[in-house]
């Protein structure tokens, strides 16, 4: 998984083309997540710190972002963990 994060990223208007066309379904400090219509299915991505680190597909609008809730729930509790681990070293 450490690969993913070291992997570069283009813009993402250029990831998905024009702006205007992506829903921002979730924003903090680390991560940023988007979703698009491609009138066959939802594409939605998830970004930490301008990096791509989890895409997936949806059927609809709702469904992408139970996906995207349920990835980041997955990364705060890993990064929660990750935390607890440095302290108790």
């Amino acid at each position: 998984m450490i690969e993913l994060y070291e992997q570069p990223t283009r813009n993402v208007s250029e990831l998905f083309g024009k702006n205007e066309d992506l829903n921002k379904l979730y924003d903090d400090d680390t991560y940023t997540a988007y979703t698009e219509d491609l009138e066959f299915m939802w594409r939605w991505t998830i970004y930490r710190e301008d990096k791509l680190v989890q895409e997936g597909c949806s059927l609809t609008e709702a469904a992408s972002k139970r996906a995207v809730d349920h990835v980041m729930a997955f990364f705060n509790i890993s990064a929660k963990n990750k935390q607890q681990q440095v302290g108790n070293d």
